[in-house]
């Protein structure tokens, strides 16, 4: 009896397992099913499961005339820019904020918390005009340094929490030494939450990768991102959806490449001060 209950409620768990999995997985199965299915199949009824895949939807927005490969680029550009950018203000940040007993402290982590919880439309227009009035609208410079409005704050909490865990009597002990603070900082705190840095750079690079909102008003033709590529295949006369898959599946292929070649750090990351001895 005990062994049959057990068996159900195994099977009941890989069941639920299987349902979340088609959730979470059939979205992105049918986008590239849709990226290499012929055009008079999209939209077939009943469906058509079997078919001779296609490849012009790639062919079109890749290589001829391949308007998104130029986006593509640029969605590189500003995403690695936005994490070198992001890196030296938010590591002294988050040391500072769990190291030092700063007047205000939990104050600045809810203004920081604010920006996260803020929808980033809010902040368009008048990223917009003063962009205009330094002259760096339409750069790649406008969008790294906006993009840390979402970077900074997560990056912060998230570095914190990292640097917390780290035990202070390794930095007193290289302070007696004759440690200075730069010494401290490179020598002691950051090869150990080093981890932590990757999976900090990790999100902060997918942040930028697939924000839409900040270049849709900041880029022009010549910088534009590939999320604000995608745009071009919604039009009065209809939608291709097929170029629009294609894209899309461009898209996904760098943050999930990042994610699986760096996926002990995350691992390792997301446990960082799990277990204390």
């Amino acid at each position: 009896m005990a062994r049959s209950e057990t068996f159900s409620g195994r099977a009941f768990g890989y069941l639920a397992m299987l349902a979340l999995l088609v959730v979470f997985i059939g979205p992105i199965v049918w986008f590239v099913l849709l990226a290499i299915r012929p055009a008079d199949t999209f939209f077939a009824m009943p469906p058509v499961l079997r078919f001779q895949p296609s490849w012009e939807s790639f062919r079109y927005t890749f290589v001829e005339p391949g308007n998104n490969l130029p986006q593509l680029r640029n969605s590189l550009i500003v995403a690695a820019g936005a994490v070198l950018l992001n890196l030296p203000f938010s590591f002294p940040a988050a040391y500072a904020l769990s190291r030092y007993r700063l007047r205000g402290r939990k104050h600045i982590m809810l203004w920081y918390l604010g920006l996260l919880m803020a929808p980033p439309v809010a902040f368009l227009i008048p990223y917009s005009i003063l962009a205009s009035a330094a002259g760096l609208k339409g750069t790649y410079l406008s969008m790294i340094l906006i993009a840390q409005t979402l970077t900074v704050p997560f990056s912060v909490w998230l570095m914190r929490s990292f640097i917390d865990e780290v035990p202070v009597e390794l930095e007193e002990a290289a302070r007696i030494d004759g440690g200075g603070l730069w010494t401290i900082l490179t020598k002691v705190v950051l090869p150990l939450v080093t981890p932590g840095l990757i999976v900090t750079s990790m999100f902060a690079f997918v942040f930028s990768w697939n924000n839409a909102a900040f270049p849709l008003v900041l880029a022009n033709r010549a910088t534009a991102t590939l999320p604000v590529g995608t745009l071009q295949y919604f039009g009065t006369a209809g939608v291709t959806w097929g170029f629009i898959a294609a894209a899309a599946v461009a898209a996904m292929i760098p943050p999930m490449l990042i994610f699986l070649v760096l996926d002990r750090y995350v691992v390792r990351g997301l446990t960082f001060g799990s277990v204390k001895g």
